[in-house]
Parts: C-alpha cells; sequence; structure tokens
C-alpha cells in the first residue's frame, strides 16, 4: 500500500491503462514507488521503404535458393558443398536484384521481385556458378542448343581438334548442361547433362568418321541415350534435352594443376521455380566415380 498526498491508502498497480503502462520500482533511497511509462502514439523508427526493398530483394533470393537448391549448394570455386555454397550465391545474387532495381526502378528489371513474405520463385537471371574458367555461348533455340565448329562448307574436314577448340577445352575437361524443363508440363525437374571425352581420342580425327556419339562420355539423369541427345550436321554441334526446355545454364569445369575451376553460368529461373532433382548435379570428377564434389550420388 501507497500513501496518497491527498490522504488515505491506495495500492501500487501493473499493467496497461490506456497509453500509459504501469509498473513497480523503487526511488532513489530504495523505498517502493509506482512507475508510469507512457506508450508513443508515433513510432519514430517506422519500416522505411529501404528497409522494405531489403526485405524483398532477400525475399527474392531465399525463393530462389529454394528451388534451385540441387544446382547452387556445390557449383562455387574454391568452397566447400553445402552452406558456403549456398551463401555465395545469395550474396552475388543480392548484389545482382539491388542494382538492378537501382537501374531500373520501374520498368524493364532483369528481375522480378517478390513482396515482403511473398512465395514462389521470381523470373530472374540468377548466377548459378562462378570461376575464372571461361565460358561456352551455346546458341538457344526453340528446342535445342548448338554451337558452331566450322562452316558449312568445312564441315565434312572437320576434326575433333576443331570441336575441342570451339567448345574452349581439352580432353581432360568437362561440360555440365543444366536445364529447367518447361513450366508448362506437369512435373517441373532440373535436367542434367555432363559431357566428357572419351580416353586416347585423336584430335586430327574427323567428326564425321569419328561419329559425334563416340567421342564423348555422358552422365544424365533425364535423358537415355547420348544419340538422343547429341549430334553434329553442317559444321554445328546440336544439344536437344527434350522439347521445350524452359530455361539452361552451361557450367565448364577444366581441370588445373590446383583441381578443377568453373566457368560462370547463369540460368533464368521461370514461375514458381520449383524444380527437383532425385541426384546433386556434377560439375566435376571425385575419384573413380567421376562425379561432384559436395552431393548425394
Amino acid at each position: 500500500m501507497a500513501k496518497s498526498k491527498s490522504g488515505g491508502t491506495r495500492s501500487y498497480i501493473r499493467g496497461k491503462i490506456g497509453a500509459d503502462v504501469y509498473s513497480i520500482g523503487k526511488d532513489g533511497k530504495g523505498a517502493k514507488q509506482q512507475v508510469v511509462r507512457s506508450l508513443a502514439e508515433v513510432v519514430s523508427n517506422p519500416q522505411t521503404a529501404l528497409q522494405m526493398k531489403g526485405r524483398m530483394i532477400m525475399s527474392t533470393v531465399m525463393q530462389a535458393v529454394s528451388g534451385l537448391s540441387q544446382i547452387i549448394d556445390h557449383s562455387f570455386d574454391g568452397l566447400p558443398a553445402g552452406q558456403p555454397s549456398i551463401s555465395e550465391f545469395i550474396s552475388r545474387n543480392y548484389a545482382l536484384i539491388k542494382a538492378d532495381i537501382e537501374n531500373h526502378p520501374s520498368s524493364n528489371n532483369t528481375f522480378g521481385l517478390n513482396k515482403y513474405q511473398e512465395k514462389g520463385c521470381m523470373l530472374g537471371s540468377y548466377i548459378i556458378s562462378n570461376g575464372k574458367a571461361t565460358g561456352i555461348n551455346f546458341v538457344a533455340g526453340d528446342t535445342s542448343l548448338s554451337i558452331s565448329i566450322v562452316a558449312s562448307a568445312q564441315s565434312a574436314n572437320a576434326t575433333i581438334g576443331d570441336l575441342l577448340e570451339a567448345l574452349g577445352v581439352t580432353v581432360n575437361d568437362m561440360i555440365t548442361l543444366v536445364f529447367l524443363q518447361s513450366t508448362d508440363t506437369a512435373a517441373k525437374n532440373v535436367v542434367f547433362v555432363r559431357l566428357g571425352f572419351k580416353e586416347n581420342l585423336n584430335v586430327e580425327s574427323k567428326i564425321a568418321t569419328v561419329g559425334v556419339t563416340n567421342i564423348f562420355t555422358f552422365e544424365t539423369n533425364g535423358v537415355d541415350e547420348l544419340a538422343s541427345f547429341v549430334a553434329y550436321a553442317n559444321g554445328t554441334l546440336t544439344l536437344t534435352p527434350f522439347n521445350g526446355f524452359g530455361g539452361y545454364g552451361v557450367i565448364k569445369s577444366v581441370k588445373t594443376a590446383n583441381g578443377w575451376e568453373h566457368s560462370k553460368s547463369v540460368i533464368t529461373a521461370l514461375d514458381a521455380c520449383q524444380y527437383t532433382s532425385a541426384v546433386a548435379l556434377p560439375t566435376y570428377p571425385v575419384g573413380s566415380q567421376r562425379f561432384l564434389n559436395g552431393g548425394d550420388l
């Protein structure tokens, strides 16, 4: 109980009454006293536009992580598989999205932008691999990718050496193609095909004589046989994983004296981004299994 200045006594109270919060404290001499704190009627630090923009960027990146984790958890050079690689994906693509919306605040954006806590992966060109190796410029058609090796008139005489030169690889290197199955299908899958090269190839042999399927080795989770995927005609190498793929990325893996280096690769995510794969996607071999570093085999 406490004495009132106007006489009588009153009880100490706790809790909130209107905009005031009541509690019990002590004065400078240690005696119990009533403490009253008034709540602010105007918040001095609201959620600013800049704060919300940052949250929207992070929401966009994390939805992409959810859909593309089978690729990005092992495809960055010099980083262990798992969270370190995923963190690298987040860092690189956060910076890309931030720059994109600053350069194009109202239109012509490379990335769609999630509202705060909005679900679903927005369309955007995400970096899925980054390293020192130079990339490969495949030309995308409606249902296939192609790369020109020689002029059509020279196609009969094109050699395996010409093919390696056009790809920018040696027989020790590998190429991983990552495809997003078209979103107009019921199943939205990540399909990969990794191409290597058979041992003891004679680089002076003609492609037409050897046959393109006798040049490559391949591992895949979506193509039954190499002949249904790779073809050579009129000086052009053509890769056809299936009809109607919705997006693709190409990761070149180069063997060096210090290990393996990757090329930078970008893949355009499509709506929902709920892509799945039964196995992790290979980018370079480990031991005799010739599979990737970090991932479920």
